[in-house]
């Protein structure tokens, strides 16, 4: 008789991805407000936007949601594409 062990822990796999471009200053930019509708993250948004407000004066925000999901919401391809097109910079929360 022969007990063959297996382990039950899949295999790791990782990915990688180079960090986006930080544009140096937000002066007069608009910055895009991603949420995906987890709680607390509208909190943090809001706060985000007022404090970049005060230190980049002239810049402007926009928020963005999801178009995928019903309690929390996923950006779509179309979404993502879309809000590059309409923001200089885009700040996004999970609430996790």
């Amino acid at each position: 008789m022969r007990l063959e062990v297996l382990n039950p822990q899949a295999a790791t796999i990782e990915h990688t991805a180079k960090a986006a471009h930080r544009p140096p200053d937000l002066r007069g930019k608009r910055v895009g407000l991603y949420w995906n509708l987890k709680a607390g993250g509208d909190h943090a948004l809001t706060r985000t936007a007022e404090r970049l407000g005060q230190r980049f004066p002239g810049a402007t925000f926009k928020r963005y949601w999801g178009e995928v999901g019903s309690l929390f919401r996923m950006a779509t391809a179309a979404d993502v594409e879309r809000i590059a097109a309409e923001c200089d910079a885009v700040i996004g929360t999970t609430s996790d």
